[in-house]
């Protein structure tokens, strides 16, 4: 006997129940929200601390993550087939980041009355306090030249990384540059008159030598590997720049802090005058979280396609429920009238056994009985 179909399929109806309750509910709950808005843009926060002046600097930087992903995106095969002649396309002096970074470089060097020659150095200490490590090193690439954004970010380059960073923010100053290139290294050349040091000339122009990688290194002072070496000079076209489609803007500049210098790194009083007076250092905010919106019950006018949607599907859900219902109950079970001698399996045997009669003693036999089991005569 065939059983309903709610009492053999209980778990369907559970999933009926379910999916009508999950359709139903925006209009029972009120889920939060995140609004979206540019305050939740991601950084990479970064520190930078160096010498300079009789100071040390502290700057904390925060780089939105779009920005860097933008320049990461670069291939690491367009980056290599790009010779040192051709390096302006890394001099991202476009950068609407890097522009609000050098205005406050800008503002920080005229409040502590820089010359031009100190604002250059404080910028050259700046980049040399950025750790040194081989392309291979430090991203698994033979040759890996980085954008600004992306040495800043990654807080580590080789030669060709500080020396692109370095002649950025010189640039964006608006200090005239070159790149100088002794044997297996990269360093910059910034255009000067009766300096001292060690300089370049191309284009009837002075460049003075601009160590990047090592601490300690001014305007003008040569590493002694290189007393005597010849080297090429590139100028920078940076009409040939790489240009990223993402704005931002930094909100925070360099301040000379109370923090005591290294052990092996004396304090020396400063060239420009009093030492100004150390400040706490400000802080960045991170990005920030909206308070969490409920989503509004009046669903009718915040959203009439969505609750057009919602009654949709509670219909279907009900009519999933009730007709197997109706169908149940218009089906009738034929009922089959039974004796209680049906209940045994002897008993049907005997009931069997009456269907064949023996015409000599009447008694009943089986069905495919030929002779009688009572009398022994052969049944006609």
């Amino acid at each position: 006997m065939r059983k309903p179909p709610l009492r053999r399929k209980p778990l369907d109806l559970l999933i009926v129940v379910a999916l009508a309750f999950l359709a139903c509910s925006p209009i029972i709950f009120s889920f939060g929200v995140t609004a979206q808005t540019q305050e939740q843009t991601q950084f990479y926060s970064r520190e930078f601390a160096w010498n300079y002046g009789g100071e040390y600097w502290i700057w904390n930087l925060s780089v939105p993550t779009t920005l860097y992903e933008a320049y990461i995106a670069v291939p690491d095969s367009v980056r290599t087939q790009i010779p040192l002649s051709g390096f302006g396309y890394f001099t991202t002096t476009q950068d609407s980041y890097l522009q609000s970074l050098v205005a406050k470089i800008n503002a920080t060097a005229a409040r502590q009355g820089y010359s031009p020659y100190q604002e250059v150095n404080f910028v050259l200490a700046f980049v040399q306090s950025i750790p040194y490590a081989t392309d291979l090193n430090s991203t698994g690439y033979q040759d890996y030249p980085r954008f600004p954004v992306e040495t800043l970010v990654d807080n580590v380059g080789d030669c060709k990384s500080h020396s692109i960073l370095f002649a950025t923010l010189t640039l964006m100053l608006g200090y005239g540059v070159v790149f100088i290139n002794p044997p297996d290294h990269l360093a910059v050349g910034v255009e000067g008159n009766n300096l001292q040091g060690t300089y370049w000339t191309y284009d009837n122009q002075t460049y003075y030598y601009c160590e990047t990688t090592g601490e300690g290194f001014t305007i003008g002072q040569l590493p002694a590997q290189f007393n005597g070496e010849s080297a090429y000079v590139y100028p920078i076209v940076t009409s040939e720049q790489y240009v990223v489609n993402v704005q931002s803007v930094l909100a925070i500049e360099p301040n000379p802090s109370s923090a005591p210098y290294g052990p092996n790194t004396p304090k020396t009083t400063s060239i420009i005058g009093p030492n100004p007076t150390a400040t706490p250092l400000p802080t960045l905010a991170g990005p920030t979280i909206q308070p969490v919106q409920p989503v509004s019950l009046n669903l009718i006018s915040d959203d009439p396609v969505l609750f057009v949607l919602i009654v949709a599907a509670i219909g279907l859900c009900i009519a999933a429920v009730i007709k197997p219902i109706k169908i149940s109950r218009g089906k009738t079970v034929p009922q089959q009238t039974v004796s209680s001698e049906t209940n045994s399996p002897k008993a049907e045997e005997a009931n069997l056994a009456r269907n064949k009669f023996c015409i000599y003693c009447g008694s009943g036999n089986k069905p495919f009985a030929l002779y009688c089991e009572n009398c022994g005569k052969k049944i006609a």
